[in-house]
């Protein structure tokens, strides 16, 4: 049996490198183009780096990956009913909902915090911070970031809460304690936060 010498080593293995390197690329290009493809989809209501420019959309940037994940799934299976998210949502699969929550879970949601705030919301907000943190940046993988979020889709999910169009025990308890004008300020004032520390 030949051994192979040390110098002779040193010329395959770059060889061999280069060959691995390549023959990966395919596939890593395919990934990209699927990442691509999906996430096209979602730019026209959730902006190219998952910031709305329509207040009524919600940013994506940023947002807790397992959060959106869990949300993305509920429009697939029904859960969540939404006619515009349907047609975009019903053929994903498990795969390519993980695919988009990943991708937007990592993009920047540069929103700066205000210098002023509405100070209502602020006392407002005392009701949420158990699970949305003191300034809208929460703890846990399954809870939304509420920093940084558009206004205007922070109140039309809270009164979609109140009056039970969107299930969730905890908050359509909360949502139906708040008058309209809460609502508004609470909204408010974690738009004014920054949507990272």
């Amino acid at each position: 049996m030949k051994l192979v010498t040390k110098n002779k080593f040193n010329k395959i293995a770059p060889i061999a490198f280069l060959s691995c390197f390549f023959m990966n690329q395919p596939a890593i290009a395919n990934e990209q183009g699927n990442v691509n493809n999906l996430v096209k989809s979602c730019t026209t209501c959730h902006g190219q780096k998952g910031i709305s420019t329509n207040t009524n959309y919600p940013n994506l940037a940023g947002q807790k990956q397992g959060y959106l994940n869990k949300e993305i799934t509920a429009f697939r299976e029904g859960k969540r009913d939404n006619p515009q998210m349907t047609p975009y949502v019903k053929t994903l699969s498990d795969d390519d909902i993980t695919v988009l929550a990943h991708y937007f879970s990592q993009q920047k949601n540069g929103t700066k915090a205000s210098k002023t705030y509405n100070k209502k919301g602020e006392n407002v907000r005392a009701r949420c911070i158990s699970c949305h943190g003191m300034t809208g940046i929460t703890v846990t993988e399954l809870w939304p970031n509420l920093a940084g979020q558009q206004a205007m889709y922070l109140q039309k999910q809270l009164h979609t809460f109140k009056s039970g169009e969107r299930k969730s025990p905890i908050m359509q308890v909360i949502a139906q304690e708040l008058t309209d004008k809460q609502i508004e300020a609470v909204a408010e004032y974690y738009s004014q936060q920054a949507a990272s520390k």
